[in-house]
């Protein structure tokens, strides 16, 4: 597990020197239970790769590190701090099952055709990141029957995030092919939804298949 926080001290491009978010934060941000982020922090110190001081926070160890460095003042957390898979599941959650139920509403038959073309394109996807593009356009598809110009301007957003590298390596490894096989038939529950004009299960679908996609990815919610 403590790939986890590799990966996000490399996304970050955290250099010696530079301190983590505090430990609630950081532990939120990561949608991981403090416990199991202590045993990462205390796993990468033993390394040598953290220098944790009580009252002034954890930096990245490194030759240049001296006692100095670690007394310098620290950036904001709010001008450090992104956003990570924890709160991109949180606004996935909040916008993409209410686009669902306004595509349901919307769509065009040409729509509702090109969503099932994604879908069977996915299903018979042969690598990773075949699967992923289809999957992507899938998501988009719907974006554009919803026929929402601000909302398709806040899920770029996200997607942007879901783009990144640490977010990539996360779902790289939490993907395995019977979980891709239930994201089809996931999938296929919302567009079967969306054909039959029904936006309220095209939202609980939706709702649904993110949950999934966090448990899959984050573990069970804390």
């Amino acid at each position: 597990m403590s790939v986890v926080l590799k990966d996000f001290i490399e996304a970050e491009g955290l250099e010696p020197g530079d301190r983590l978010p505090p430990e609630r934060d950081l532990a939120l941000k990561l949608g991981l239970p403090r416990t199991a982020l202590r045993r990462m922090l205390s796993s990468l110190e033993k390394e040598g790769r953290l220098i944790r001081h009580v009252g002034r926070g954890t930096f990245i160890a490194g030759s240049g590190v001296s006692s100095s460095a670690l007394r310098r003042p620290a950036s904001s957390d709010v001008d450090t701090l992104r956003t990570y898979p924890a709160e991109v599941f949180e606004a996935r959650l909040i916008i993409e099952p209410k686009i669902a139920a306004l595509a349901a509403l919307r769509a065009t038959r040409q729509e509702v055709e090109e969503m099932q073309k994604s879908i069977a394109r996915g299903n018979a996807s042969e690598s990773l990141s075949e699967f992923e593009k289809w999957d992507a356009v899938f998501h988009r598809i719907i974006v554009q029957a919803a026929r929402n110009g601000l909302l398709a301007s806040l899920y770029e957003g996200i997607h942007a995030v879901r783009a990144g590298n640490l977010w990539g390596k996360m779902k790289e490894q939490s993907l395995t092919s019977e979980r891709m096989t239930a994201y089809i038939v996931s999938h296929q529950a919302i567009l079967d939804a969306i054909k039959d004009r029904d936006s309220r299960e095209a939202e609980r679908n939706m709702y649904d298949h993110i949950i999934e996609a966090r448990t899959n990815i984050l573990g069970p919610s804390i």
